[in-house]
């Protein structure tokens, strides 16, 4: 057994792949049907964790009369072949009426948009613009950066001001995930409620405004309670228990997370904007930090082709900063996050 089927849930309430299950995102949710029932071009933006992948499939379920094709960029192999992907959503009347495109035009979706190929981008193009030979019905694309360094200008101009934005939750909203996937109708229970408003803040800390880390960390909690205690688990004692920060602390520190790095951070804190608080190597290093989630001074040596003297001053200066904060550890290795001021900031420019 596992603990969420202790607790009488069919599945992980806090599986922290993506689901469909939302938010604070009602209003992108409206835009994003909007631009593709127009046919449009758009463009999701937002950082790790936000739920760009989420809403694409919550629009998915919504839009059951439409066909997607899905596209995740870092992952395509390289003889990916558009036509032949468009080829393949031809119906039964399609190949009596020898279509060469599907009669419904499908919707083209392209996550991690950054690593798209060029060539994709303009095959894409082309099949959405010309009146001749079109075939995608409208183009979504989503990535963490809002700066579109692959494309061209005439593809921005299509593009235009259709952005949707997601934008870091605030701790309420972090709550709200919690509650949404720990009440169990089946019990009448919400075992969000078990953690004191202490152990609460302190999991928001070090899931740093991420709300797919701050599932996997309260996952641990609830599922230390269950190996270690199985039957006699205390979350199942009614209201004579609940989980205290002291607890969460010790869960945290033994899975390998810092929590000391996190428990000095003020979240509420003001910040100059990104462009004044950090230099121009600063900011190519907070840019690779943010595009790649939990990262080493390794990797970011190895990418950026910096020597490793150098990357390790340039992080110390973002951690006196508070730029950067330290999630855990791969080996011998630091694992760094962007901390979730500078994470707005960098957004929002």
């Amino acid at each position: 057994m596992v603990w969420y089927k202790q607790l009488k849930f069919d599945d992980n309430p806090l599986d922290s792949r993506p689901n469909p299950k939302l938010i604070n995102l009602e209003e992108q949710e409206e835009q994003l049907i909007n631009h593709i029932l127009k046919e449009e071009i758009c463009f999701i933006n937002g950082p790790t964790g936000a739920g760009k992948t989420s809403l694409l499939m919550r629009v998915k379920e919504k839009l059951k009369d439409h066909t997607f094709i899905y596209l995740d960029a870092d992952d395509l192999p390289p003889d990916f072949d558009l036509e032949d992907e468009l080829k393949k959503q031809r119906n039964f009347f399609d190949f009596l009426a020898f279509r060469k495109y599907p009669s419904k035009k499908p919707v083209l979706i392209i996550d991690e948009f950054q690593a798209t190929d060029p060539n994709l981008i303009l095959k894409a193009r082309s099949k959405w613009e010309s009146k001749e030979s079109r075939a995608i019905k409208s183009i979504v694309i989503a990535q963490i950066d809002k700066h579109l360094a692959n494309t061209s200008g005439s593809f921005k101009e299509r593009l235009g001001r259709r952005m949707i934005t997601l934008n870091i939750l605030d701790s309420k909203g972090m709550k709200d995930i919690l509650r949404m996937r720990l009440n169990n109708k089946r019990t009448g229970l919400n075992y969000a409620d078990k953690l004191t408003e202490e152990a609460f803040n302190l999991l928001v800390k070090c899931a740093d405004n991420n709300p797919r880390r701050l599932l996997e960390y309260t996952d641990k909690i609830f599922d230390f309670h269950y190996t270690k205690f199985k039957q006699l688990n205390p979350i199942l004692k009614g209201k004579d228990y609940t989980i205290s920060h002291f607890v969460v602390e010790d869960i945290l520190n033994d899975s390998g997370i810092l929590v000391d790095e996190f428990k000095k951070k003020d979240l509420r804190v003001k910040r100059l904007p990104f462009s004044e608080q950090f230099d121009g190597e600063e900011q190519k290093v907070l840019q690779f930090v943010l595009e790649h989630d939990n990262t080493t001074s390794k990797e970011i040596s190895q990418t950026l082709e910096m020597s490793p003297a150098k990357v390790a001053r340039l992080i110390n200066e973002l951690k006196q900063k508070e730029g950067v904060v330290v999630v855990g550890r791969r080996g011998k290795y630091k694992l760094y996050e962007i901390s979730p001021g500078v994470k707005r900031a960098m957004i929002k420019e």
